[in-house]
């Protein structure tokens, strides 16, 4: 059995990396553990975050040494990345890659809190978003093990708990093929992959609804013995109109029905697909209207209360620094 090291112990202690980092492995399988969509999101943050702290010039310096620190753990030169493949969302890699990229954009980047504010700064593609609006935040968190296996497969498990209308309790599981690629370094591998995965799934309901982010309560973790790692994620419930999702239902139904009827050809589940995008983009309107109109309403409020928080705010202005949450 492999002993573990702490988590002080990156995987960059590692002199090169000791599997195939994408491409075809030993078997002549695709390696497809990680999708590009993770690799790109943490390349993206690096460059934008030293974009806003040091220029776009240091952005672009980064992500050159950042090919050139990866390639340097890479002595088969087929495998040399480049800051377009690097990007790319289509390319797909090994578990142990993406943990060196992690590291090494980290150190370059200099945010103390980087891993946290990758997943934090994670965008949901539009298209999910479109199609997700209607599903309201407990629903979207038994979504989990859906979405989660677009992104990886073969070395992660999905499992979703109790759901009630403020709280999910999701758990996440290291296959051998992933645990296998981590080796000694284990322990700072999960402590990395979850500080990011959790604070991406607590912002979903932001992204989607536009909702403040959950809060996130540690059960089990990975890298601290135990089987697998496992969250609660607890919200403040939103009062929810039926309005959206009636016409989200009416205007799908029909869709669907004039397709079954006059396409009979178009296979089903394309048909429900097609029958979701219109319907979809009819309840996002309705949604985001509603919302504005929320939103002015709460800007008037303040601003007609105005001149009575002005000496309260002036009392308490040097306890409101504030700083990025970490759930």
């Amino acid at each position: 059995m492999t002993d573990l090291l702490s988590k002080e112990h990156s995987i960059l202690e590692r002199p090169f990396m000791e599997f195939r980092p994408f491409g075809l492995n030993d078997q002549g399988e695709k390696i497809c553990d990680i999708s590009g969509v993770i690799v790109q999101s943490n390349v993206d943050y690096m460059c934008d975050y030293l974009s806003r702290t040091a220029g776009k010039a240091a952005a672009t310096q980064a992500l050159d040494e950042l090919c050139r620190l990866l390639n340097a753990r890479l002595p088969d030169r087929t495998y040399h990345v480049t800051p377009d493949s690097l990007r790319n969302i289509w390319n797909s890699y090994s578990y142990e890659f993406v943990c060196y990229l992690r590291e090494f954009c980290e150190q370059l980047s200099g945010d103390p809190q980087f891993h946290i504010n990758v997943g934090t700064n994670r965008k949901v593609p539009p298209l999910i978003q479109i199609l997700c609006r209607p599903f309201s935040t407990p629903q979207l968190y038994k979504m989990w093990p859906y979405f989660g296996s677009k992104y990886v497969r073969g070395v992660l498990e999905f499992e979703v708990g109790r759901v009630t209308r403020r709280s999910a309790v999701l758990r996440m599981t290291f296959t051998d093929r992933a645990l296998v690629q981590f080796g000694p370094y284990r322990k700072r591998c999960v402590d990395v992959i979850c500080l990011s995965c959790k604070s991406s799934i607590a912002r979903v309901q932001t992204q989607m609804h536009g909702t403040p982010a959950a809060t996130v309560r540690d059960l089990s973790c990975t890298a601290n013995g135990d089987p697998y790692c496992e969250w609660e994620f607890t919200w403040t419930p939103q009062v929810r109109s039926s309005v959206p999702l009636a016409m989200w239902m009416l205007v799908a139904g029909g869709t669907f029905t004039y397709l079954h009827l006059r396409q009979p050809d178009v296979p089903t589940v394309e048909a429900l697909g097609l029958a979701a995008i219109p319907a979809s983009l009819l309840w996002w309107m309705i949604a985001g209207a509603r919302g504005r109109s929320s939103v002015a309403v709460v800007v008037d409020d303040h601003q007609s209360h105005a001149p009575s928080r002005q000496t309260a705010a002036t009392v308490d202005q040097g306890s409101g620094a504030g700083r990025r949450c970490a759930a």
